[in-house]
């Protein structure tokens, strides 16, 4: 588990965003009645999907404690019923800030001296492996959390680690770069026909996205290549990676990911968004609350268009300029604005549910301790809560009468009563 400092250290971009709010607030009431939301409709979104009206309702039940019989149990049947239905392997993807290069030192330091690759691996090494120390498993998929999931599970898992730099560019080459990992996991082991689990969190469910569009062709498609091809990606290995993921069946599981990109529907994606939420109505158009994670989480909100920081170098920016044209608005303090608004909780396209993790504080500041409520998502202690709400949505089955006893998801539209845990358990 990270400490004050580090966690701290690891949320000062959203501080950094939060700090623009009474701006936001001001200026984008006046138009928030008369305009409509183009980041739901980008130029690629070939979907026609419309948000949903009513999303799913539940509420975070806490369940037996890791390495428990009974955790045991419900997680096998867990891995049971995602084998029954082909899912060859799982992906974690963490988010922005947290990957192995969310600063480019590594990549400035290649470009410098790209006679030492060995140099840059090994900066990128570090800074993955320090991140994972402070964090831990706060908004964080853990080695060990990745680890834990496949040994209980029984199903093969991998994390896929990207630079975590928030911008267009580094998310497209990211997705290119997922595409390979996909094809080529165990040497060439995904076959036609296979089914695998995407799960990310944060901005890492946008890669995901820009990969239903490249395995769909979705029109802009072929900006997203060029762009791959101008940072030296491999286009020929990827189109015949593409033509590989055509013929499998990807399950996509989101976790406070910000409403950004697209997803194409020709591809054969599946998708389940899962945002930590409270309060009647399904968006947050103020940003009341913040200091008590009072409404759920801020930072899927706080990612909204706009919300990109600049590329280091002039290609880039150059690239994430042209890129606004396909993906939507990527860093422009005046859109952020505008969507940071609008609060919208629900995307146009898969299914969301709407959780109360019961992280929220009465009186007193609890931000730090929930990462703005964007963390619990990967907390060890909430995996059985994910695993069975994941499966019980793609995968139903038949579960076993162990996990009939602890099942999370309700008749739909009804709000579950939680059992809360103690503050200090809650909160890390």
């Amino acid at each position: 588990m990270g400490t004050p400092e580090g966690i701290l250290l690891a949320l000062l971009p959203a501080v950094g965003f939060a700090a623009g709010y009474a701006l936001a607030t001001a200026r984008a009431r006046a138009r928030k009645a008369q305009e409509p939301s183009p980041s739901l409709a980008p130029a690629i979104d070939e979907t026609g999907a419309m948000p949903q009206e009513e999303p799913e309702r539940i509420a975070f039940s806490e369940l037996p404690a890791e390495g428990t019989s009974e955790w045991r149990h419900a997680m096998v049947d867990v891995g049971a019923r995602m084998r029954a239905a082909g899912v060859r392997f799982v992906v974690f993807a963490h988010g922005s800030f947290v990957g192995d290069d969310p600063l480019a030192i590594a990549r400035t330091v290649e470009n410098a001296v790209p006679f030492l690759p060995d140099l840059a691996r090994a900066l990128r090494g570090f800074t993955r492996a320090q991140l994972t120390n402070v964090l831990g498993d706060l908004s964080n998929f853990s080695n060990a959390y990745i680890a834990s999931f496949a040994e209980a599970t029984g199903v093969d898992a991998m994390e896929f680690t990207w630079s975590g730099e928030n911008h267009h560019v580094a998310r497209v080459q990211a997705a290119v770069r997922l595409a390979r990992a996909l094809a080529l996991r165990g040497g060439g082991a995904l076959r036609p026909g296979d089914r695998v689990l995407l799960v990310g969190h944060s901005h890492g469910g946008q890669l995901f996205a820009i990969l239903s569009q490249l395995v769909a062709r979705a029109s802009g498609h072929e900006e997203l290549i060029e762009a791959a091809s101008a940072l030296g990606e491999d286009i020929v290995s990827l189109e015949g990676h593409l033509a590989l993921l055509r013929r499998c069946a990807i399950d996509v599981a989101t976790f406070g990911m910000p409403l950004r990109y697209a997803w194409a529907r020709g591809a054969r994606v599946r998708v389940l968004h899962v945002v930590n939420h409270r309060g009647a109505r399904t968006s947050t158009p103020a940003l009341r609350g913040i200091l008590r994670t009072g409404q759920g989480d801020y930072i899927q909100q706080l990612g909204t268009h706009g919300s990109d920081l600049p590329a280091v170098t002039a290609k880039e920016r150059e690239l994430n300029a042209r890129l606004d044209r396909v993906l939507g608005t990527g860093a422009s303090v005046g859109a952020w604005i505008r969507h940071l608004a609008q609060g919208l909780r629900i995307s146009p396209h898969g299914h969301t549910v709407l959780v109360d993790y019961g992280d929220g504080a009465r009186a007193l500041p609890n931000f730090l301790a929930t990462g703005l409520g964007h963390a619990v998502y990967t907390r060890r202690d909430s995996m059985l809560f994910h695993a069975q709400l994941v499966a019980n949505h793609f995968y139903p089955g038949i579960a076993s009468p162990w996990a009939e006893r602890m099942r999370v998801w309700a008749t739909p539209r009804k709000l579950l009563q939680a059992r809360r845990r103690p503050a200090a358990m809650r909160d890390g």
